[in-house]
């Protein structure tokens, strides 16, 4: 039998990797969208890579969340570091949904609309940012170092993330969702 630990191991992987591409692929896609470094040809590419990876990245989340906390030590979620991780997880899922559903409502013309490419570039990065900073939570929570050791969070209280970043968060997942209700009106 394999045990929660080790597929908590695979299916982060599969998240992580996924949103890591995702992140870049929205920023290729637009850099590409706005002309610049000549990779305006590719901007489809891009878009598909990018909305792919992200879908991905979100049907593969539930198993990592479920493996995390049935692998954790203790009763479940009872540490600050797991709670941030839930946090900041939940909040790259919201921002995910939003920019799936823009991109699903307008399809691949949101790349040629000037706030479209932007707020849609900037909600798909900050998904991925968020599952990359829980996954960095994770191997401080797991190893005790991460990569993000060097920015001094303050991994000790919860929330992580805070009031201005949430503000932040919540302005990107609303420019989006109005952006994707002009855009089918």
């Amino acid at each position: 039998m394999v045990s929660s630990g080790t597929l908590h191991v695979v299916s982060t992987e599969l998240t992580v990797g996924s949103f890591a591409m995702a992140g870049a692929a929205f920023l290729f896609a637009g850099l590409a969208s706005h002309h610049l470094l000549g990779l305006q040809r590719h901007v489809n590419l891009f878009d598909n890579v990018a909305h792919f990876a992200l879908a991905f990245g979100l049907l593969a989340m539930p198993m990592a969340i479920a493996t995390g906390i049935a692998s954790s030590p203790g009763d479940g979620i009872d540490h600050p570091l797991l709670i941030n991780k839930m946090f900041l997880s939940c909040a790259s899922l919201g921002l995910a949904l939003g920019v799936l559903n823009v991109r699903y409502r307008q399809g691949p013309s949101i790349w040629a609309e000037k706030w479209g490419k932007r707020w849609q570039m900037l909600g798909g990065m900050a998904a991925s940012g968020l599952i990359l900073t829980t996954a960095s939570l994770g191997g401080t929570f797991s190893r005790g170092e991460s990569l993000l050791d060097i920015l001094h969070l303050p991994y000790d209280f919860v929330p992580l993330m805070p009031l201005w970043l949430s503000g932040l968060v919540l302005l990107v997942g609303i420019a989006n969702i109005v952006t994707g209700r002009q855009a089918s009106a």
